[in-house]
């Protein structure tokens, strides 16, 4: 999802357009974490019993997504629950210094930085270059060399 041009010019519609979109998101997680509970067949390979978390992926950021405003209207979460941008997901996925799931648990358990934007919990923290990103680049045209001809059919 992205901003509405509502919430991107700060308007009080956007706010409700915003906390819209989020919600179906926090339901949809409370939804699959219990059926995760309740062994359903679609998800018997995920464990049970182990700490889970979930990652609400936006295209742009929301910056106050995770910060409990009272404005913001949204449901309460059954598991821990970040509300993370695409970017942040690319640098949490690229870590050497640290896991992702150890990141990410370790600021869900302090009530301060668990309402933070994950870039803040990001920095500091070394990443490699992200191999899915450098092949995609590589059979680019423009990196291979292989630039059409103009004009050419």
């Amino acid at each position: 999802m992205m901003p509405t041009e509502n919430a991107r010019l700060g308007l009080e519609l956007g706010v409700a357009e915003t906390d819209s979109k989020l919600a179906r998101a926090f339901r949809q997680v409370n939804a699959t974490s219990a059926q995760i509970d309740q062994r359903h067949p679609a998800f018997a390979g995920i464990p049970a019993d182990r700490p889970r978390q979930a990652l609400i992926v936006t295209l742009e950021p929301f910056p106050v997504a995770n910060a409990n405003l009272p404005h913001l209207d949204l449901p309460t979460a059954d598991i821990p629950t970040t509300v993370v941008a695409a970017h942040e997901v690319e640098r949490l996925v690229t870590l050497t210094d640290t896991t992702p799931s150890s990141l990410l648990l370790k600021r869900a358990a302090d009530p301060q930085r668990s309402t933070w934007a994950l870039n803040e919990c990001l920095n500091g923290h070394e990443g490699a270059r992200n191999p899915v990103l450098d092949q995609g680049w590589a059979t680019c045209p423009w990196a291979t060399g292989r630039l059409p001809t103009p004009g050419a059919t």
